[in-house]
């Protein structure tokens, strides 16, 4: 098959409706997994990231018969998702520390979909009839596996569940239609994600020059959404980042002289940059003004194209 890029899904709030199920979301890297002659992991920008996680291909390719598997990449400390291993796990090229991170640090894969089966394609299915193929074909097979698991589901009562995941410490719940089919590629009303506090992915558009400790890097990155074609600016992000990051994030500027946004702050001394770059914030909440109240970055989002951040993610 060709590369297939993930259906995703808009965001929403807790609601309870027969017809539909309810999973929980998983904090990690989109991942469509392709075990058929060979092992091929590629996230949503359908970059191949099979070298980077030795394990999940060693699994993958244990599996009886050919698939094409849909879920989500992560690395769980005390059974809960945790970003920041992953970020560690998701930008490392080097095969020496690559090969020790899949021993310490091992990444699982949490499947929830099944797209195609011995060469055939499923996405024209609805979606229960995929999750019947899905663990009929492959619960057996990853009953005892430490780094393979198919993902749980709820039928219809999604605001208890919304509500029970949070208790758990899950970052929010993914409702899904059952007869919804595969659409790949689509933002789908059909999938909807409901999450516990605001988590954006945003457009680095400019920085602002660091001081102090921070002079060889930045002191704030200047962040943005698309809407109709036009990255508008949001807000301000200065904090929540780690010595790594401060150097990663800094060698990739690429300059430019005019301000890539729409409606450009009025700030002093902003450097302007090609908007290529994806990041991955919190806040507390949007403000009056449109812009964040008290953003911390959590990560790059390198497997997310800077077209796709657009302003409906806030709801």
């Amino acid at each position: 098959m060709n590369p297939i890029k993930p259906m995703l899904a808009v965001s929403g709030q807790p609601f309870s409706r027969e017809g539909w199920i309810f999973e929980p979301k998983i904090d990690g890297t989109r991942c469509i997994a392709s075990a058929q002659k060979r092992v091929l992991l590629s996230n949503r920008r359908l970059a191949d990231i099979t070298y980077r996680y030795p394990e999940l291909a060693s699994a993958l390719g244990s599996l009886q018969g050919e698939c094409v598997l849909d879920g989500e990449i992560t690395v769980f400390k005390k059974g809960i998702p945790n970003f920041r291993s992953l970020a560690e796990r998701d930008h490392q090229n080097d095969p020496i520390r690559i090969d020790y991170l899949s021993r310490a640090m091992p990444a699982s894969y949490v499947i929830f979909d099944i797209l195609s089966l011995d060469k055939e394609s499923l996405m024209h299915l609805p979606l229960k009839e995929r999750k019947r193929i899905l663990f009929r074909e492959l619960e057996a097979d990853l009953k005892d596996s430490e780094t393979l698991t198919l993902i749980d589901s709820f039928p219809e009562n999604g605001e208890d569940y919304f509500q029970a995941a949070l208790k758990m410490g899950i970052e929010g719940v993914v409702g899904k239609r059952l007869e919804s089919l595969y659409l790949p590629g689509t933002r789908s009303q059909d999938w909807v994600k409901i999450k516990k506090s605001l988590k954006l992915d945003l457009v680095v558009g400019g920085y602002i020059p660091g001081k102090g400790d921070r002079r060889p890097y930045f002191g704030g990155l200047l962040l943005g959404a698309y809407s109709q074609g036009e990255l508008v600016y949001i807000s301000r992000v200065g904090s929540g980042f780690t010595e790594e990051e401060l150097q990663d994030i800094t060698g990739r500027f690429s300059p430019r002289e005019k301000p890539p946004f729409s409606n450009p702050p009025a700030t002093a001394g902003v450097v302007w940059i090609e908007p290529k770059m994806v990041v991955q914030v919190t806040a507390l909440e949007r403000t009056h003004d449109c812009g964040l109240r008290a953003p911390v970055f959590l990560r790059m989002r390198d497997d997310k194209e800077p077209e796709e951040c657009t302003l409906d993610q806030f709801g």
